[in-house]
């Protein structure tokens, strides 16, 4: 009977040394699972930023060269602005220069 005491214990011993491999085997298995997991997502995460890295350059850049055409647009409008003006001013100083050559030429005051 004592041998069967025995035995018996070696056995539920074997079964809980059996049962602790297992829990640990498994525990390991859920660990490299989620360690693959949570690589893969800071891998999501990398690459999503990156990718809203580039969409905000390209709309800086894009803000940029809508704002340096509107710029642009400003200094041509000005130009030519400026450029009817001294047109203008061209023109009255031409019609006071044929008036005085006029005057010296013809004697009229």
């Amino acid at each position: 009977m004592a041998s069967e005491v025995v035995a018996e214990a070696l056995k539920q011993i074997r079964a809980g040394e059996e049962e602790a491999r297992r829990i640990v085997s498994e525990a390991r298995e859920r660990a490299a699972k989620i360690l693959a997991e949570a690589e893969e997502e800071a891998k999501r995460m990398s690459e999503q930023a990156r990718e809203e890295e580039r969409r905000l350059a390209e709309e800086i850049f894009q803000r940029f060269v809508k704002e340096g055409e509107a710029e642009k647009e400003k200094i041509i409008a000005d130009a030519e602005k400026e450029a009817r003006a001294l047109k203008e001013q061209a023109r009255k100083n031409e019609e006071k220069a044929i008036e005085a050559v006029l005057e010296v030429l013809l004697g009229f005051r």
